[in-house]
């Protein structure tokens, strides 16, 4: 889908971000915070209201703590918040509202409202080659998932997720893996 527009607001993003490839498509109402440590490949969607925000642990780092591979293509209303590192790889799809997070919020104090308690549980989350999360999938703090994965809609993703594996459900639970001997998907 081409937007009107995309080719400056890629322009503005190719000279902001840590690095940006070619063929992007960038729809209306996308910000990024903190583009410097965003890093997006080349022939990447990013349609609208679609918000990226990082807020490094480490503001003197040189490098990208959100990179975002070759051929991604980020639906309608996503969210991506990072402060030690997301990972997208190539060709990985997201329906409408995902939420991809790698931190939380601390509760320690019950004397102090949560949103004004440090941020805490940080690690990395890394979103293999040619995997989908379905409508609103939320990723948590420290999950992998696997390559060639459909994650069903509405699924919370607390775990890791292996290669070839179809995963539903809060927790997210692997319902099917692709089982390469017999050329077939199988129940987990």
């Amino acid at each position: 889908m081409r937007y009107p527009l995309t080719y400056i607001r890629s322009l503005i993003l190719a000279v902001r971000c840590h690095s940006f490839g070619r063929g992007n498509e960038i729809g209306p109402s996308v910000h990024i915070i903190h583009p410097q440590y965003v890093s997006i490949g080349s022939k990447v969607v990013v349609h609208k209201d679609t918000l990226i925000h990082v807020a490094p642990k480490d503001r003197k780092t040189k490098t990208a703590v959100i990179t975002i591979g070759d051929g991604v293509h980020l639906s309608f209303r996503t969210w991506i918040a990072g402060r030690v590192g997301i990972t997208i790889e190539d060709h990985v799809g997201f329906a409408p509202g995902v939420v991809v997070q790698d931190y939380i919020h601390g509760y320690d104090d019950p004397d102090v409202p949560i949103k004004y308690q440090p941020l805490t549980g940080e690690a990395p989350i890394r979103i293999c080659t040619g995997t989908v999360l379905g409508a609103n999938v939320i990723v948590l703090p420290g999950v992998t998932i696997g390559r060639q994965c459909m994650i069903g809609g509405n699924a919370v993703v607390a775990g890791d997720i292996p290669d070839h594996s179809i995963a539903v459900g809060n927790p997210a639970r692997v319902v099917k893996r692709y089982d390469a001997k017999t050329s077939a998907w199988v129940r987990a």
